[in-house]
């Protein structure tokens, strides 16, 4: 059911229709209004209706509507017939084509009345004729088939359309050209009044008939530009886009039309379509996915036309006429109501005529136009809607850098850009730019003169203080236009003393002040590429950079950040440090690399090594010495300083590594070449170079690698390097094993360099005993513990102990300092990095191999030691203890390590190796998920590797601080897992030496069953010492060396000798729990107890009773036990 706006607008469309056609004087189509139209409603039960030559019952039609449609497509293939022009009619054949206009047209007017009258109700109509919607799309199809062929109509028919005799005309091009324009109408008002009363989406009709629209304005103006392109230009004042009055009342119609149903529809406008169809003439591709269609199969170019700017202006012109005519036909002019203005389309014509190489010089320079222009802009300078509607400009200033503005007023001037998304503003300064670059280049000042003097007396500093954001930018933009187009020097000047300082701000002029600073920062640009002397304007800028570099808000930053980049591009071109450039080198630098991110420390630091190259080359070419000079004393006094503190933060430096180290090296090199004046800021190349290479504050080593591979790239800095720093060779030595250690697999080209500078030192050379160890340490990623080993067998081959303690002072100086920054590049974060598993391999192949160097007798502060506590041993309060996790991986090499010295004679060797035991032990054994303890391997190597005396010592190591009982009866809390060790070792079979085996016996033994005497009945350990046992009796060595079993029976019987009077019951309550392991010692134990036992007797000892008493149920349980057997 259709609302009644919607009733509304199609009874004013058919009023405005019937009454255009009573009032313009065309009599084809009020003859057409007259018999097609219908004007009332069908009596459909009592009236008959002629279609195509045929009198049928109205109400009958639409049961045989395809018969009819087929009629209708058989007169409209007539017409296709004569699509080609020139054709003539004879007497024999004469065709009436205005009867065939009429049936068509009468056919299609009697359906959209007959489905009005029903409110096009498909339910209704299906109960009659099943196939209704088929048909009726059948109808739609037809009509969209013969429409989409205006296109094949030639060129001349839309010219020559126009006749005297209207209707009467026998011409077919005619007839054909105006049943296009009557079944446009006819088919809109049909897809309309369908859509009014669709039952579906109300949304999907509206969108139908926006598109029927657009097709058939776009064939209207198809028709437009046809007629236009055979119009002299002298004479579009005069033509108009119609060819005839027909088509100028389709077009009213279709305004009238489409603007009352936007009004209450809110769908596009009908200047919304036009202007959709000229920005597609203007450019096709852009608008390419937006076209539509008749059929897709029919797809074609849009429009094309010779003068497509002139051609859309000229139609712009006169639908804006249309518009003076109001709903009843009555033209008011511009006094109608129904006016739509259509000024920006206008303009951006204009625009894109211009853009594209049109001529807009058109009158000689003249200042008057100019004064006049800038009489209006200045009063308004204040306001936004000078600003553009679209373009670069239409983002956030906050977001535009000076690059941006710089190039913005440029592109303006040249004309590189897009006139369309320019404001009329920006239009008045490209022409404002245009008419001084082309007189002030000639010379001509007067022009610039009168200019100058009406532009700067607008202007105060109080009244440029009071600008918002917007009249800044426009004040900016014109006095940037000023200065690149005429006198840049007073400009700049005039406008840097205009401009507010920027030096104190708040939140509320933050942007204002961003605004400023950015235009200043222009100003730096333009002197550079003129090749200006900054000096006249440089204290302006550097005055308010050395203020906000000390401030830490986002503002200051912000402006921070344009000012580096500005530094950036000035440094980077082609200048020769003539313009005062070393004026941009102040204290700024070294606040600003303090308080300033990673990622702008890096561009500052770019910046600072493209100075020191320009003045590299420069003083190459023996060019600007003076400039030079002056360049690099403001690096000495403002950078070098701020450059070491530098490599002290690693995170501040990130990947940035090699621009810092490439700074440091060029203040290293040119405090070489020039030490008197590195000498004047108290620095020097010696200093420098240490402070890089050796330096424990240098976090990165990155920044030490790299530094010392740009070093050892020039021999003949390498040759005055030596004469400042007499121990060189030994420092690169040091840096190398610091290199080797913490920065495992990164560049390895970078450490080859410094590795290949190394290995052809004398004192490095003859470590290798062989050609073949030298050639593998030269070409290995791992030549570090190539170089630990090979030390090793060295010192083995000497053949005193004068030549040892020598080769171990040069050996230890190589490795100085190592416990002061082996840590350094692991963290609790990183400890389970492979560059943390690295750095303890290394070091523990350097404890392993080098103990006996590094070791010296009654030194407290050793090396060894030191470098133990560091890595193995961090006390309780120190925040590094997740190393432990790292040493139990190299647990061995440490003890194994220590093997190689004589910790029997050194007291402090054994509280360290007793510490390193008890600190590791719950480490190296640990208890997984499911309850089952395991023991690492590398504590299991500890005794697997050693030699018979390292064990020994070890065990009574062991034995002494995890078996010893105290007062109270209690043992160490690791003690099972001692035990659980000692298990593993005997279970271990022959992966172990028999000497294992043999000192478990004899050291460990008395002490495990010692501990189950003294302890409680409940104690854990008392099962442990059973186990123990058992582990003993299924031992390989055991079972299959006969000296093993009598060493067990010796210490089991000195065990009875000496606790059975003392322990009684616990010692039978240990045997009956061996009994059932091994009867066969427990036999053999026997004579032994019973001997004890009569001598106790014998000499009336006080337990000797309640000895006999147990001793006789013990052998009864023994007996029990063989019988069972």
């Amino acid at each position: 059911m259709a609302d009644a706006n919607t009733a509304k607008i199609y009874n004013l469309t058919m009023k405005i229709y019937i009454y255009i056609k009573k009032n313009f004087f065309s009599r084809k189509w009020i003859w057409i209004q007259r018999s097609i139209v219908v004007e009332k409603e069908y009596s459909f039960y009592a009236a008959d209706i002629e279609l195509f030559n045929n009198i049928v019952p109205a109400n009958t039609v639409v049961l045989n509507i395809n018969h009819f449609v087929k009629c209708m497509e058989m007169q409209l293939k007539i017409f296709k017939r004569y699509e080609d022009y020139g054709h003539t009619l004879n007497a024999t054949n004469c065709i009436d084509f205005f009867s065939m206009r009429k049936a068509v047209c009468r056919f299609i007017s009697y359906m959209r009345t007959y489905m009005n009258s029903i409110k096009w109700d498909y339910y209704k109509l299906r109960i009659i004729n099943p196939t209704i919607e088929e048909d009726l799309d059948i109808l739609f199809s037809t009509i969209k088939r013969f429409l989409s062929r205006l296109r094949n109509i030639p060129e001349s028919i839309f010219h020559y359309a126009a006749s005297n005799l209207g209707n009467k005309c026998v011409q077919p091009e005619f007839h054909l050209y105006h049943l296009h324009l009557d079944l446009r109408w006819l088919y809109i008002t049909l897809i309309y009044m369908r859509n009014v009363y669709w039952q579906y989406s109300e949304e999907a009709g509206i969108h139908d008939i926006e598109n029927i629209y657009r097709l058939i304005i776009s064939d209207l103006i198809y028709i437009s530009c046809k007629i236009f392109e055979r119009i002299p230009l002298t004479d579009l004042r005069q033509k108009t886009p119609y060819s005839c009055t027909c088509i100028r009342e389709l077009w009213l119609m279709l305004q009238i039309f489409i603007d009352e149903l936007a009004n209450r529809k809110q769908i596009t406008s009908f200047w919304d379509h036009i202007n959709f169809c000229i920005n597609t003439m203007l450019d096709e591709k852009k608008h390419q996915n937006s076209l539509i269609y008749w059929y897709k199969g029919i797809e074609c170019s849009f429009l094309t036309c010779k003068n497509p700017e002139l051609f859309c202006i000229w139609i712009t012109y006169h639908f804006t006429l249309l518009y003076g005519y109001n709903n009843d036909g009555i033209y008011l002019h511009t006094n109608c109501s129904r006016i739509r203005f259509n000024y920006e389309q206008a303009e951006k014509i204009l625009k894109a005529y211009v853009s594209k190489g049109g001529k807009d010089d058109w009158w000689p320079s003249r200042i008057p136009i100019v004064s006049l222009l800038w009489d209006c802009f200045h009063k308004r300078l204040d306001q936004p809607f000078l600003l553009q509607t679209s373009g670069p400009w239409t983002l956030s200033l906050e977001k535009k850098t000076p690059m941006d503005i710089f190039k913005h007023i440029k592109d303006r001037i040249d004309g590189n850009f897009e006139q369309v998304k320019e404001s009329s503003y920006g239009m008045f300064l490209r022409l404002l730019g245009s008419f001084l670059k082309k007189n002030y280049d000639n010379n001509d000042t007067k022009y610039w003169n009168q200019i100058k003097g009406r532009v700067y007396s607008k202007f105060s500093k109080s009244k440029v203080q009071e600008f918002s954001e917007t009249g800044l930018y426009n004040f900016i933009s014109l006095f940037l236009t000023l200065a690149v187009t005429a006198d840049t020097l007073n400009v700049s000047t005039v406008m840097l003393d205009l401009l507010p300082s920027v030096h104190n701000f708040n939140n509320e002029n933050a942007r204002k002040c961003n605004l400023i600073w950015k235009g200043k920062l222009v100003i730096l640009l333009l002197f550079n590429e003129l090749g200006l002397n900054f000096t006249h304007i440089i204290n302006n800028i550097t005055e308010t950079v050395n203020i906000i570099s000390c401030h830490k808000d986002e503002t200051s930053r912000s402006m921070m950040i344009n000012f580096v980049d500005i530094l950036d591009i000035i440094f980077s071109s082609e200048t020769t440090l003539d313009l005062s450039e070393h004026l941009f080198i102040g204290g700024w630098i070294d606040r600003y690399l303090l308080e300033c991110s990673k990622n702008r420390v890096h561009s500052v630091i770019k910046i600072l090594i493209c100075i020191f190259k320009k003045c590299n080359s420069l003083k190459m070419l023996n060019s600007n010495l003076e400039h030079v000079s002056k360049m690099l004393d403001a690096l000495w006094s403002n950078v070098a300083c701020r450059v070491r503190q530098l490599a002290f933060d690693p995170l501040l430096i990130g990947d940035h590594y090699h621009n810092l180290a490439k700074l440091a090296v060029a203040f290293t090199l040119n405090a070489l070449k020039e030490p008197g004046l590195a000498k004047k800021y108290k620095h020097s190349a010696a200093s420098l170079f240490q402070h890089f290479a050796t330096s424990l504050i240098v976090k990165d080593i990155r920044i030490t690698r790299y530094y010392l591979m740009l070093i050892l790239q020039e021999e003949e800095d390498i040759y005055h390097l030596k004469k400042e720093i007499k121990n060189l060779d030994l420092i690169l030595i040091q840096a190398w094993v610091k290199c080797s250690i913490l920065g495992y697999d990164e560049n390895w080209i970078e450490i080859q360099i410094l590795q290949n500078y190394i290995a052809q030192l004398n004192e490095i050379r003859e470590i290798f005993l062989t050609n073949q160890d030298f050639y593998e340490f030269k070409n290995n990623k791992e030549a570090i513990l190539i170089f630990i080993m090979s030390s090793m067998k060295k010192r083995k081959s000497l053949k005193n102990e004068q030549q040892k303690v020598q080769f171990d002072i040069r050996y230890r100086s190589y490795f100085t300092n190592v416990d002061k920054w082996i840590l350094s590049s692991i963290t609790e974060e990183s400890q389970e990095t492979e560059l943390a598993f690295w750095i303890y391999r290394c070091v523990g192949t350097l404890i392993m191999c080098s103990s006996p160097m590094f070791y010296v007798k009654n030194q407290a502060n050793s090396m060894l030691k030191v470098l133990l506590h560091k890595i193995a041993l961090p006390t309780e309060q120190s925040s590094q203890c997740y190393i432990k996790n790292l040493c139990k991986r190299i647990f061995s090499m440490i003890i194994l390590g220590l093997e190689s010295l004589n910790i029997k004679s050194d007291i402090s060797l054994q509280v360290l190796t007793r510490n390193l035991f008890d600190q590791y032990i719950s480490i190296l054994i640990t208890e997984d998920s499911s309850g089952n303890f395991k023991v690492s391997d590398t504590l299991l190597k500890c005794f697997q590797d050693a030699k018979a005396d390292f064990s020994h010592l070890l065990f009574e190591m062991l034995m002494t601080l995890f078996f010893t009982i105290s007062s109270e009866n209690n043992m160490h809390k690791h003690n099972h897992l001692i035990s659980l060790l000692l298990k593993t070792l005997l279970k271990g079979g022959k992966i172990y030496a028999i000497n294992t085996t043999e000192l478990i016996l004899t050291i460990c033994l008395p002490y495990v069953i010692t501990s189950y005497l003294k302890v409680h009945d409940h104690h854990p350990h008392k099962n442990h010492a059973i186990d123990f046992m058992n582990s003993i009796f299924t031992n390989h060595y055991y079972r299959e060396n006969a000296f093993i079993r009598e060493k067990l029976i010796n210490i089991l019987s000195d065990i009875i000798q000496r606790y059975l009077t003392t322990y009684p019951q616990s010692l039978f309550e240990f045997m009956r729990s061996i009994a059932p392991l091994k009867i066969g010692v427990i036999k053999v134990l026997l004579p032994q107890i019973e001997s004890i036992i009569i001598d106790l007797e014998k000499y009336k000892r006080p337990n000797a009773a309640s000895l006999r008493y147990t001793w006789n149920q013990f052998q009864n349980f023994v007996r029990n036990i063989e019988n069972k057997q």
